[in-house]
């Protein structure tokens, strides 16, 4: 009989991190193997302590899709925490109420085969549990992301069942706690596989060496065999260019044929390999190694084949090189996730993720913060990704434990005592001798399961769980198992055991301060451009610091994806953060910061990132292009070149010539020079030099013609007035002397035959206005404003100081008005003088604005000058200054711009957006994150036109300066909490002088100065905003 309180015990002791469990192996799946993936009988439990075992007479509660998690098929409630652990730290004791699903299915052993030896395979149970076989306890196993195998062949009958007694938390729990939902149950592929006792191949290692020169390769290989009788069997070894028979379409040409008697159960051999492709990210080429247990006949037993990528991995003059030459890291962290799976994520939506990211330029994945799946790592060495594995550890929520008594430093750069709060920290589990089996187990189990992926260039100890003896402990084991890849881990901030340097979120200046004059080590951010909400800003100025110091070797943005799960509110389909499953401990939207949306389409951030990462720089110097391949290893022959060159012309624009050019052959790492084509350049106007790279022939990964860089170039021309020329297509109608100006207590109203303006003088701002019985302007804000939605990265710092000044609730007092007759070009001339500024506080701005009104156009010139009571009164930046007008719906069925597009664009995050002549409908303006924030803004704006369907519309322009924008209908963006919150109404469009920047100040530096709105007691804002009628 089974003594439930016995198993409970295993749940409580760190020390017991499984039993019965196979010693880990590098993965293979045998070809007699039988999923038991699918509907699985189950009973939910609030306890293991009530939890049935077998032979318990428990009625069936249900069932349940394996892979997948029970929070997401009716059974609890999914919890998002980041850093906080949702139960009492009482380690290791987990929290009594503990969900217990136990899981039943029943199958045969297919009729026909050959095996005598069988074991279960799961690749991965959150978090915890024990396995019975046909009625008998077989064994115990912790480490979610883990695999696990378990013998029971002597269990084996021709019809079977299996009984899994999984648990939401263990002792284990405290060491899981990474950055996602706490999810539960067996989400991974769960295997029934057989062997023949007669040989089959128990572990294999494969090793590929080189020469001095990179040439010629020493493959070095370890294969343990079981057999029966070992003297009756070989090894044959076979080595097959499968890349190259892709490539022919012929069958695969064999490289490789060697036979290996065995005199032991471990046999060790070394293959000379003649100048073999290099496999890297770059060109991810490779072979085939099948390696077979075969009788003295020659008749095959068993076989595994395992993708072969010859490359080697060194730590040499401080520098990360992979077949001698030193790399860039270009990445992001990757958790597994699916909205509707959690991260029980189906095949083709992790190739759909992988494809992604190499159409934007990425060449680099961390496996934040535990083992991927066995088959994420296939498609890695398949399309070509550097990886960094890491360790299925992490228990930050203890820092959380011990700072939030005394409210202490959660500083990003480890600054005011968090260091010395991490020393309390890791005591808890990091430093403590009866972790140390389960750490070192963990360390054990990544290396064993992955050890001959090519694609795997570093291991990591984990995330987040400070620098102890266990990590010590772990980092020793890993050297062990594997000496041919190098070591990550941020948290040992002086590399004592690792090979590199890390760190997260720091910022520029920390980056040159610490580790600019380094050479015994490089840099890697392995985290760094929280890409949360509407961010990362900073991008640029993070790759140039790469490029500028050679041992700053790249990093990976956190993270690829958003974590939205999907599921109702009030009846609507939303993709859902922490707090909206009642969760009472959550840590809100922290898990939507990727640079995908939480169905994994790009957000704006993850189009910057890519023309960031662009490995073909375009530049150009004196009437010639400058290209620089800034790949590490391929050349540029598999990329074409083309131009264009274009005419803007007012609203007009013109292609004048386009083709292509000849790219020299250019090396990775070196520059090449193109000659600009001959072109005729207008006297009026201005022109625009594009050019783009693309690639020639399809990849594995993107199409022929798709596009990897892209730059512009101006090409001055002898006249270019912007206002002139726009001003020829402006409605053209006569000032009729006879205007009738009607002043009351409250308005002021302005008429002539053509025009109607209403001016409220309550509130300094134009009520309406009108054109040939057209409304243009409608009553709305029409004034200046300085507010926008926060941001995420708002929230942490600018947001709450923006409305410490009230920022959010200005307030307009008119101190004068004065309305003067027009000439023979204008109707009148409104003057205001006006105070604007929040309540409570003793700041201002005194403004003085100045309409010009003729009978198709409005002039509005404004002068601000900030004023308090004393310098500490005011704030020092804003989050933006700009008017904001509402328009008649009728206008602006479809905007057109001459600027940046197509998509948003801010002045820390602006490079991806062309300039050209766009045109896009009005309501595709706006862009819906999955939490409501500031979006929409297009920088660096010449003039806009709001059209109307019949082709006319009105002109905004800026005198001698571009300009922001932002058209929506949007409001309440900053009360929503999710995108069906926010208030559609009238149509409004927003003209900015200047707003601040992006940065990722929620996790990481905030907004360069540069960036900034700025303000000084000596500080004067002049511009002036046109309005016209187009023709």
């Amino acid at each position: 009989m089974v003594d439930k309180k016995k198993l409970y015990t295993h749940l409580c002791d760190p020390s017991v991190v499984q039993i019965n469990r196979l010693p880990a192996r590098s993965y293979y799946l045998p070809d007699e193997k039988l999923t038991l993936n699918g509907t699985w009988s189950i009973t939910y439990s609030d306890s293991p302590l009530t939890a049935p075992v077998p032979g318990d007479d428990s009625p069936i509660d249900g069932t349940l899709q394996v892979p997948g998690h029970w929070q997401l098929q009716g059974y609890d409630s999914p919890i998002y925490t980041n850093v906080q652990y949702p139960f009492n730290v009482d380690v290791p004791y987990p929290p009594a109420r503990n969900p217990t699903v136990c899981y039943m299915r029943q199958f045969s052993v297919p009729a026909g085969w050959s095996s005598d030896r069988f074991r279960l395979r799961f690749e991965g149970v959150d978090n915890s549990y024990h396995l019975f076989f046909n009625g008998k306890f077989v064994g115990f196993n912790e480490g979610s992301r883990n695999s696990a195998e378990f013998d029971v062949t002597d269990l084996v009958q021709p019809h079977n069942s299996i009984f899994v007694r999984v648990y939401q938390w263990s002792n284990s729990s405290y060491i899981e706690d990474q950055d996602q939902w706490w999810l539960s149950g067996i989400f991974r592929d769960v295997w029934f596989l057989g062997f023949n006792s007669a040989g089959f191949i128990q572990d294999f290692v494969v090793v590929t060496d080189f020469d001095d020169t990179y040439t010629d390769s020493n493959l070095k290989l370890k294969v343990d065999v079981e057999a029966s009788d070992l003297s009756a069997v070989d090894i044959q070894v076979d080595i097959y260019n499968v890349s190259e028979s892709s490539k022919s379409k012929k069958g695969p040409q064999e490289l490789v044929s060697k036979k290996y008697p065995l005199a032991a159960n471990l046999i060790e051999a070394e293959i000379a390999i003649s100048a073999p492709h290099k496999w890297t990210a770059e060109d991810p080429y490779l072979y085939r190694l099948q390696l077979s247990v075969v009788n003295k006949k020659g008749i095959t037993i068993s076989k595994l084949s395992q993708q072969l990528g010859f490359r080697k991995v060194e730590l040499d003059q401080g520098l990360i090189k992979v077949n001698g030459k030193d790399i860039l890291i270009r990445g992001v962290n990757r958790h597994e996730h699916h909205p509707e799976y959690g991260r029980a994520v189906p095949h083709d939506f992790v190739v759909r993720d992988m494809k992604l990211m190499k159409e934007h330029n990425i060449n680099a994945i961390r496996t934040s913060h535990y083992p991927n799946d066995p088959k994420f790592y296939e498609l890695a060495n398949e399309l070509g990704f550097w990886v960094l594995d890491e360790a299925d550890l992490e228990c930050h929520g203890f820092f959380e434990a011990v700072r939030r008594p005394i409210n202490g430093s959660d500083d990003v750069e480890y600054r005011n005592g968090k260091l010395e709060l991490f020393d309390k920290a890791k005591d808890f589990t990091s430093n403590n001798p009866d972790w140390e089996a389960a750490y070192v187990d963990r360390a054990n189990q990544l290396v064993s399961r992955d050890v001959n992926q090519p694609c795997i260039i570093i291991w990591s100890l984990g995330n987040e769980a400070f620098f102890g003896k266990n990590h010590v402990s772990m980092a020793k084991e890993i050297r062990r198992l594997d000496t041919t890849r190098l070591l990550h881990y941020e948290p040992d901030f002086d590399a004592e055991v690792t090979d590199m340097y890390s760190r997260m979120y720091p910022s520029l200046e920390t980056m040159v301060r610490e580790f600019g004059t380094k050479t015994d080590k490089p840099l890697i951010l392995c985290e760094y451009g929280h890409a949360m909400g509407n961010g990362p800003g900073l991008l640029r100025q993070y790759e140039d610091l790469f490029h500028k110091h050679k041992n700053f070797q790249g990093g990976f943005i956190w993270e690829w994806n958003n974590h939205g799960i999907l599921a109702d509110i009030d009846g609507i389909p939303t993709y859902c953060y922490g707090g909206d499953f009642k969760e009472p401990i959550h840590d809100g939207v922290f898990c939507m910061d990727g640079l995908t949306n939480s169905v994994h389409d790009p957000t704006p951030g993850l189009i910057e990132y890519k023309k960031v990462l662009e490995p073909i720089i375009v530049n150009f110097k004196d009437e010639t292009i400058i290209l620089k391949n800034d790949f590490d290893f391929i050349d540029l022959s598999n990329y074409a070149c083309s131009y264009s060159l274009i005419h803007y012309e007012g609203v007009k624009k013109e292609v004048l010539q386009e083709g292509t050019l000849v790219i020299p052959p250019t090396q990775a790492q070196k520059h090449s020079e193109i000659p600009f084509p001959d072109f005729w350049v207008p006297v009026e106007g201005k022109c625009l030099f594009n050019v783009e790279i693309r690639t020639k022939t399809s990849t594995k990964v993107v199409a022929a013609g798709h596009l990897v860089s892209w730059a512009q170039h101006e090409i001055p021309s002898e006249n270019y007035a912007k206002d002139q020329v726009l001003r020829h297509a402006a409605v053209q109608y006569p000032v009729d002397n006879e205007v009738s100006v009607v002043e009351t207590d409250g308005e002021v109203k302005i008429q002539n035959l053509n025009s109607s303006l209403v001016f409220d003088k309550i509130n300094g701002k134009i009520k309406t206005w009108s054109v040939n019985s057209k409304s243009i302007i409608i009553d709305g804000e029409n004034n200046l404003t300085f507010w926008r939605p926060e941001t995420n990265n708002d929230q942490a710092n600018d947001g709450p100081y923006w409305k410490r000044f009230g920022l959010d609730r200005m307030m307009t007092r008119v101190i004068d008005i004065n309305v003067k007759p027009g000439d023979n070009l204008t109707i009148c001339t409104i003057e205001v003088v006006s105070a604007i500024g929040p309540p409570v506080l003793a700041w201002r701005f005194e403004c003085s604005q100045t309409y010009i009104v003729s009978p198709n156009r409005i002039e509005l010139k404004t002068s601000l000058v900030p004023k308090a009571f004393d310098e500490t009164c005011y704030p020092q930046y804003l989050p933006r200054l700009g008017y904001q007008f509402g328009i008649n719906k009728g206008l602006g069925s479809t905007v057109s711009w001459f600027g940046r597009g197509p998509g948003e664009s801010y002045i820390d995050k602006k490079e991806s957006q062309r300039v050209d002549i766009h045109r896009s409908k009005f309501e595709e303006l706006d862009y819906n994150y999955d939490v409501p924030q500031e979006n929409g803004n297009h920088e660096d704006t010449e003039w806009l036109n709001l059209e109307t369907s019949d082709q006319s519309g009105l002109i905004v322009t800026m005198k001698n300066r571009r300009f922001g924008f932002k058209c929506s209908t949007e409001y309440g963006v900053q009360e929503a909490s999710h995108p069906q919150d926010i208030k559609h109404g009238n149509k409004y469009v927003r003209i900015d002088y200047k707003q601040q920047g992006l940065g990722s100040d929620i996790c990481g530096p905030g907004v360069l100065d540069q960036d900034r709105v700025l303000m000084k007691s000596s500080s004067k804002y002049e511009f002036e905003i046109e309005l016209f009628l187009k023709n």
